[in-house]
């Protein structure tokens, strides 16, 4: 039963044609905090309900009045609203009238004279479902409103994680192009100089001979690195797609895509690689999120390699086949998390990144990626001295 202060301030519409009954019971509703609109008859009271912008929240009427009766008026009422609870007070017994409240959908039926005691706790009984119902009503849009919050906030997280790996592709892009552009330099200058020095004797066929190879060989060289920074950019622009396409692949494949984005940068920090794939199932993934995890991973790694000065760093990646998936195993030797760092590094905004240079959502990110848009599930553990993550992912999503 709720309780009885739930009638405080309820809007009760009271049709009743004998004025001495309604300004009793009207007397008495108001003591229970309950504010009465009086109609001394059926149409008076279809008006009134009409009228009232769906303010009234119970209905409580006689049987017999003038001009429309009680029944006629809930007949009508019930065609603009349905659920509104409504009691009935008459001094009437008759079965029909007791068959046509029952076809009504009337939520209780009293007899005059009627017992205040007794009608209080009609009252509450009738208006419990309406409350309780508006009560939830009023719950569920305060937990959408609040489940649109997150959507927001895991969106905005998205967008950060997602500009934070930018920056560091870019870094490890313009990385990974210097050495090229700097090689199709020096072929071009090769170019030039030997054009312009007359190193070539063009008057003999030899000599031409000798211009035309040099010049096929150093126009080679440059296709061939012009070749290597266009391989770049897609494997770049391919791991920045934004459209979420599930792909039928072996897990081997995306880690491979993803240490090939990193190559250079690994290599240049002389960070050993060790590769242990033996998965051959095939699973449903979004490759560009996957892709995403492994870099990571790998790049927290790599951080923590330059950050601790680490010698003979390694990072050695394991897969393996289960019953109804894969798991990914990545190791790397750069030292263990504070045991209550790893109960919360997949939580949003943490970082043990000197200085705070880490946005703190790479792992969240991760998490969300595998556990909630895979279904899988990833965790971390301190191993010999370093750190082991390990992910599953079942066969089908």
């Amino acid at each position: 039963m709720i309780d009885k202060q739930i009638l405080n301030n309820i809007n009760v519409l009271y049709a009743e044609d004998e004025s001495i009954i309604q300004e009793g019971i009207k007397e008495t509703l108001n003591l229970f905090g309950i504010n009465v609109i009086c109609a001394q008859n059926g149409q008076e009271g279809l008006e009134l309900f009409k009228e009232s912008n769906n303010k009234i929240d119970l209905i409580l009427t006689d049987i017999k009045m003038p001009k429309l009766d009680g029944l006629g008026m809930i007949e009508k009422i019930r065609e603009i609203n349905r659920d509104i609870p409504i009691i009935i007070t008459t001094a009437h017994q008759e079965t029909s009238y007791l068959m046509q409240s029952i076809e009504l959908n009337i939520d209780a039926y009293v007899l005059k004279p009627i017992n205040i005691y007794k009608l209080e706790e009609t009252l509450i009984k009738a208006i419990e479902p309406s409350i309780l119902k508006k009560k939830l009503i009023e719950k569920n849009k305060k937990l959408e409103i609040e489940i649109a919050k997150n959507e927001e906030k895991q969106k905005i997280m998205e967008a950060q994680s997602r500009f934070a790996a930018m920056g560091e592709m870019i870094s490890m892009i313009a990385h990974q192009w210097r050495q090229p552009l700097a090689s199709i330099g020096t072929a071009s200058f090769n170019l030039k100089y030997k054009l312009l020095s007359g190193k070539f004797d063009l008057t003999t066929k030899e000599g031409r001979k000798e211009q035309a190879e040099f010049f096929t060989g150093k126009l080679d060289e440059i296709e061939f690195y012009v070749q290597n920074l266009t391989t770049t950019i897609d494997d770049f622009r391919n791991f920045y797609k934004t459209d979420k396409t599930i792909v039928k692949t072996t897990i081997d494949k995306s880690i491979n895509s993803s240490l090939k984005i990193l190559q250079k940068d690994l290599e240049t920090n002389d960070i050993e690689i060790k590769l242990n794939l033996n998965s051959k199932n095939i699973v449903n993934i979004y490759e560009n999120e996957i892709t995403h995890v492994f870099i990571n991973i790998i790049k927290n790694a790599q951080d923590k390699f330059l950050e601790k000065k680490i010698k003979n760093a390694v990072l050695e990646i394991t897969t393996k086949d289960l019953d109804d998936g894969i798991e990914i195993e990545i190791y790397d030797n750069g030292g263990a998390f504070e045991k209550d760092n790893l109960d919360v590094i997949f939580e949003p905004y943490f970082s043990t990144k000197k200085e705070k240079n880490g946005t703190g959502i790479g792992l969240y990110m991760s998490k969300i990626i595998i556990e909630k848009n895979h279904n899988g599930k990833i965790a971390a553990k301190n191993v010999n001295e370093g750190v082991s993550f390990n992910i599953i992912l079942h066969s089908m999503i």
